[in-house]
């Protein structure tokens, strides 16, 4: 009566242990189209805020938002990037 039943799990197809969804690893990566955009989009609005004129940000108390929202879309979208290579170089 004191039997031991051992039981091994195997992963793959035909066992019901198959890799799917997240764990199996997707080929686009939402995280590259969303940084390249808020990079592209943060360099023009940063461009344009260091090429404007001080008379427009009159209305903004003189704050410079086009180049403050500027850089700030440039970090996001660096960190979406940078985060998105680091996933893409340990899965390798």
């Amino acid at each position: 009566m004191n039997e031991k039943i051992e039981i091994k799990e195997t992963k793959g197809p035909g066992t019901g242990t198959e890799e799917t969804g997240m764990s199996k690893g997707h080929v686009l990566d939402l995280k590259l189209p969303i940084g390249w955009l808020l990079s592209v989009y943060g360099l023009g609005l940063g461009a344009y805020g260091l090429l404007t004129k001080k008379e427009v940000y009159e209305k903004s108390l003189g704050l410079n938002v086009n180049l403050i929202w500027g850089v700030l879309m440039l970090v996001i979208g660096g960190i979406f990037l940078v985060t998105a290579f680091l996933k893409r170089n340990n899965k390798t």
